[in-house]
């Protein structure tokens, strides 16, 4: 079996604080009246189709524990989660199995009553230092996920001016009609 690397750009990429909230802050839209109090983001890490052989089942089970182990030694990756956690996001890899198939996960979940704590750690990424700065870009950023992502978003553009993108993602990656 091939050995795990350390954690990949791409799954950093997805635990920087600013896109854990994105994705938190959606899945509270989509999911407002299932979430069972806890908003969840999966990353979505290895996974088989349908019903496979066994032989695929225990490459899936090998290659999920190589991960943990190789991920729990990998620096970037400790760091990410960890700041993720000292903003109540809680993490966990997570194995599981379904109609469509067998998969492994990485699983970040929060009280879906608040997002501040993460957010204040988006804005602190951002370079947003003063209470007012923090304020402007909460509000823009709430502004944001309504014409973009609430239910009633096409409603919300009539009463929301565009804001750019989230405030706390690069400038570069906003599209001109958010």
């Amino acid at each position: 079996m091939n050995e795990i690397a350390p954690c990949p750009d791409g799954v950093l990429q997805r635990l920087r604080p600013e896109i854990v909230l994105l994705n938190l802050a959606v899945n509270r839209f989509a999911l407002q009246y299932q979430n069972h109090g806890s908003l969840v983001d999966d990353i979505w890490l290895d996974r088989t189709q349908g019903n496979p052989p066994p032989e695929e089942v225990a490459r899936l089970e090998a290659a999920h524990e190589a991960r943990r182990a190789a991920w729990a030694a990998d620096p970037a990756f400790v760091s990410a989660v960890g700041r993720l956690q000292g903003a109540g996001v809680d993490w966990a890899f997570a194995y599981e199995s379904d109609v469509s198939g067998e998969f492994s996960v990485l699983r970040l979940r929060t009280p879906d009553h608040d997002l501040g704590a993460l957010e204040a750690l988006a804005a602190e990424d951002a370079g947003y230092v003063t209470p007012e700065a923090r304020a402007s870009a909460a509000e823009r950023f709430r502004i944001f996920m309504l014409r973009n992502y609430h239910p009633d978003w096409r409603r919300n553009r009539e009463l929301y001016a565009a804001v750019g993108g989230s405030p706390y993602a690069d400038p570069a990656s906003w599209r001109a009609d958010s």
